[in-house]
């Protein structure tokens, strides 16, 4: 069960959205706020894209021990689970995710594929929900990505403070350049490894970043 639950910590949970080959794991790789190692990180990554020094599991009790034997351990872990990625064991990895939560110890939650493994872009799913509605405040920075954001809930979108955009096609280049508020063009023009990128908790206005490549 999550506990120790502060208010005050921000919210860092962060949305990586684009069409395919657009980067949008290397964005996450690259991004500072994410670190690849020395903290506690839980992964759905069935394609292995986080891969560098994580240990996957597609059995849910070798998962859940392997859970236990790192948050007793008082160091930093990176686990993934690249097993069944039905919209029920999403809801069952997200119920894991949330057992081990504290707000004195922040917890890197990186999810691929996103619009896979749900089933609504309403309303969350009751574990998912929980997750982006009360992780925060239990010390949860959620990164998420999905190539089809027009399949993802609405709760995503709602408690994300970061957004990183990659190219888009059909409606989802007005509803991002509204987002961003930047002209249509520019969401419809993003090369390969280009990225708007907004922190809605900052106030402060989107930035384009051209990334570079990396194993």
């Amino acid at each position: 069960m999550a506990k120790n639950p502060n208010p005050k910590l921000p919210n860092e949970h962060t949305l990586y959205v684009g069409k395919s080959g657009t980067g949008k794991s290397q964005a996450l790789k690259q991004n500072s706020a994410a670190p690849g190692r020395g903290v506690r990180c839980l992964l759905w990554d069935e394609s292995h894209d986080h891969d560098k020094g994580t240990t996957y599991y597609d059995d849910k009790n070798k998962f859940i021990n392997a859970v236990k034997r790192g948050v007793n351990s008082g160091r930093g872990f990176r686990i993934g689970w690249d097993g069944d990625s039905s919209p029920e064991s999403f809801e069952w990895w997200a119920a894991v995710v949330w057992a081990v939560l504290d707000g004195k110890k922040p917890t890197y939650v990186v999810i691929e594929e996103l619009a896979q493994a749900v089933e609504t872009v309403g309303r969350a799913a009751p574990n998912l929900r929980k997750l982006f509605n009360q992780g925060r405040k239990y010390g949860a920075r959620i990164h998420a990505v999905t190539q089809r954001p027009q399949e993802i809930p609405k709760t995503v979108y709602d408690q994300c403070g970061r957004f990183w955009i990659g190219g888009q096609k059909g409606p989802n280049i007005k509803k991002f350049a509204e987002l961003l508020d930047v002209p249509l063009d520019e969401v419809r023009q993003l090369m390969p490894l280009q990225f708007w990128y907004l922190d809605e908790t900052s106030g402060q206005q989107a930035e384009k970043h051209q990334l570079k490549y990396k194993n």
